[in-house]
């Protein structure tokens, strides 16, 4: 995992610790959806913003996928 990977991964985490419950609420459906998908929930949220079909749940730092793992 790259330096870049885990600063991100550290920004979504420090954000869902200060996110409202609402906010709250739609990770966890989030999460639901990822785990019965198999996929990851943070590259599933860093999708969602790069395709920006989604307006984001918080703030977090940029995230690039272009850079090797």
């Amino acid at each position: 995992m790259s330096t870049e990977e885990r600063e991100f991964i550290k920004s979504v985490d420090d954000a869902i610790l200060s996110a409202s419950p609402k906010t709250l609420k739609q990770l966890q459906e989030l999460d639901v959806k990822t785990q019965l998908d198999g996929n990851s929930f943070y590259e599933e949220y860093a999708t969602s913003l790069e395709s920006k079909k989604e307006k984001p749940l918080f703030k977090t730092k940029p995230f690039s996928k272009n850079k090797p793992y």
